[in-house]
């Protein structure tokens, strides 16, 4: 299935005059500096004076292209310089890193990033990301990472494909971040897809889902790099075979790494290895003078690394002083911070709020903050580096009155919390006594993976349940929980995810009401079997929201849904409306797919009109030669606030449509957006 999203990244569109710069660099290019642009090397250790001076004269002689390791932002100027005033032809170096979540500023992780379903705060997370690297003298980031699987992966740092157009909206959306031009510097940062491995059996599903989001990245966000490093062997070979497909003449130029692995491994006789730091340099040189590797291969790769650094900005601003003034160490920036605190903010879930204990306000009582996860200031990052605001510092900094108890026993010697220890009765009879006497308590528990707590935990919601029964529940990690104590649910759930440096002001601002939550589970989380409405898209809102006059319609490439969204409630409110399309068999429907979704902003009383298209691609599946297919037969159409609360119904594709959806004839009225549009009623 392909994918779609607005907005280009200009830059990094095909341009004469970069195309030119190109071909001219190579003309006057040695084959060794040809094969040096396809070497990385690990930058020296600036207090070794030995590796230092080795590493310069390679470099003078143009047999680096790329530097890992930088460790300051004076040794990437240094190494420039040198690059740019000391060698034959002057080709400025690339300096790469992981792309991780974040350098002074640490914001959510992917998989918390897409429970905002916020392309445009991830964007702008992109953005202070490739800042905060630039100032590190770092150009080219390796990531995001995306593993195309179902499968949970043990990598906090990359998105998972539980919905395919979700997953590849967020990738695209942190891409076109990354590689925005910077006001200041008037330079762009490099993004790296990468597509990694996760656990489970692979199939064909899996690469498709591979193939459907380096589509994605390169169409909406002109993504200056692929890779496959981290995938299978198998499914790497599916993904190469595919991007000698993407990079043919004519369509995909950016940087394709597993061209410089194989080139790498043919010139050592090798079959398995390259990773772009370890490519050889004299062997490459050797393969290609004796033929055993075509020289028009060697420039291919050669170019598109050449366009990449002209696209960034490299070749076209000099080193100097006066430009590279600003790029100095910075202290977290003021805007930095609430770029991450937006984001923390949007993809935190409100997964039942009934009764409606929050917002906490007059009626809340004396509030009663339970739990050492509330006042941990690393819990949020999810073990990266740095330090982040706990929730205790977010409620100081509103003001918010409370008294705090730890609730279990404090664990010195590493073991786990979730753990009942015979110190934790003592503690919880505390926290319980303190909770009678409490208006509200709001008890803050960290979570892993498993979407399940630990006995501790369960112990303690039970006592404070049992002695109040206003009791909500904060959670911090990887997966939300909803656990069922004594045959009850919590009647509040307000799950922060891992959201980085801004956590603990995100959680306090959404308890008190500073914020209304917006965010949705990019997951389905009814792990028991009871059929609660935990899915995929669900979370709740201090507003009300009312999705009426769902319609569905046949046009003449496309199925038009309307439907009209309407904010009852009396507070303003942020809804995320979700369009669902999947193939009906003989079996049924299989589980919803998600092919579009928007996010819309109403006051009290506001209703505004939506209107969605499903063309080819929603659900159609792209080909190798860059064309469509779409099926005819019947599909499943649900327009909702999650994918079970909303409306839909069947439509039927003929012959006919699906030809003219996978030709994209325009209709009557000219084409029209591929994605969801909003008319205010």
């Amino acid at each position: 299935m392909r994918l779609a999203e607005p907005a280009r990244v200009n830059r990094f569109l095909p341009d004469r005059d970069c195309e030119r710069f190109v071909a001219d660099m190579l003309a006057h290019m040695t084959l060794l500096e040809k094969a040096g642009q396809l070497a990385f090397r690990r930058a020296p250790d600036p207090g070794d004076q030995r590796e230092a001076e080795g590493f310069a004269r390679a470099l003078r002689a143009g047999r680096i292209g790329g530097v890992r390791g930088i460790v300051s932002r004076e040794q990437a100027d240094a190494l420039q310089q040198l690059a740019q005033e000391e060698t034959r032809i002057g080709i400025p170096l690339l300096f790469s890193s992981d792309i991780r979540t974040g350098h002074e500023t640490v914001f959510p992780t992917p998989a918390t990033m897409c429970a905002s379903f916020d392309t445009a705060a991830v964007e702008a997370a992109g953005k202070v990301i490739a800042q905060e690297a630039e100032c590190r003298g770092i150009n080219w980031l390796f990531g995001p990472k995306v593993a195309p699987g179902t499968a949970a992966l043990d990598d906090e740092q990359a998105f998972q494909a539980g919905q395919l157009h979700l997953v590849a909206s967020m990738a695209a959306a942190l891409v076109r971040g990354v590689q925005a031009e910077d006001e200041t510097s008037g330079q762009a940062t490099l993004a790296c897809l990468d597509l990694v491995e996760s656990s489970g059996p692979r199939d064909d599903a899996q690469f498709q889902n591979a193939l459907a989001i380096a589509r994605n990245a390169i169409d909406t966000a002109n993504v200056g790099a692929l890779a496959f490093h981290h995938a299978d062997a198998d499914l790497r070979r599916s993904l190469e075979e595919a991007a000698d497909e993407l990079a043919a003449p004519g369509r995909y130029d950016g940087i394709v790494l597993a061209e410089w692995d194989d080139l790498a491994n043919e010139a050592n006789f090798a079959e398995s290895g390259g990773q772009n730091e370890s490519v050889p340099v004299d062997s490459l040189v050797e393969a290609v003078t004796t033929g055993r590797i075509d020289a028009n291969r060697l420039d291919e790769a050669v170019g598109r690394v050449l366009r990449a650094k002209y696209r960034i900005g490299l070749f076209g601003r000099a080193l100097s002083a006066s430009a590279s003034a600003h790029r100095g160490p910075l202290p977290t920036p003021v805007h930095n911070r609430e770029v991450s605190l937006e984001l923390a903010r949007r993809s935190a879930v409100l997964l039942r709020n009934q009764p409606a204990y929050l917002p906490l306000g007059i009626d809340s009582g004396d509030i009663l903050v339970v739990g050492t996860a509330a006042s941990d200031r690393h819990l949020a990052l999810a073990g990266r580096e740095g330090v982040a605001a706990s929730v205790i510092d977010g409620l100081e900094q509103l003001g918010v009155p409370y008294r705090f108890v730890p609730g279990l026993a404090l664990r010195n010697n590493g073991t786990p919390q979730d753990r009942m220890i015979d110190a934790d009765r003592m503690a919880i009879g505390m926290a319980s006594e303190a909770a009678k006497r409490a208006g509200t308590i709001v008890a803050v528990l960290p979570c892993n993976g498993s979407g399940k707590l630990g006995e501790a935990q369960e112990q303690l919601l039970m006592s404070l349940m049992g002695a109040n029964p206003r009791v909500v529940l904060v959670t911090i990690g990887a997966k939300a929980v909803d656990p069922v104590l004594r045959d009850k649910r919590l009647p509040v759930i307000l799950h922060a995810g891992e959201p980085g440096s801004m956590g603990g002001h995100a959680i306090a601002e959404l308890l008190t009401g500073e914020a209304n939550p917006s965010g949705k589970l990019p997951y389905d989380l009814d792990a028991d079997g009871t059929g609660e409405d935990m899915c995929f898209g669900h979370g709740e809102n201090y507003a009300d929201f009312a999705l009426t006059g769902v319609t569905i319609e046949e046009g003449s490439n496309c199925i038009h849904v309307s439907g009209e969204l309407r904010n009852v409630g009396e507070r303003a409110g942020s809804e995320t409306i979700q369009l669902y399309a999947t193939p009906r068999t003989r079996d049924g429907a299989g589980p919803r797919e998600l092919v579009q979704f928007a996010r819309v902003q109403l006051r009290p009383g506001e209703n505004k009109a939506l209107f969605f298209e499903i063309g080819r691609e929603q659900i159609g599946t792209a080909l190798a030669n860059g064309r469509f297919a779409v099926s005819a037969g019947d599909y499943e159409v649900f327009l909702g606030t999650s994918s079970r609360r909303g409306d839909g119904g069947v439509i039927h594709v003929s012959e006919d449509l699906a030809l003219a959806m996978a030709s994209g004839r325009a209709s009557g009225g000219g084409p029209r957006a591929s994605l969801g549009g909003l008319r205010s009623a």
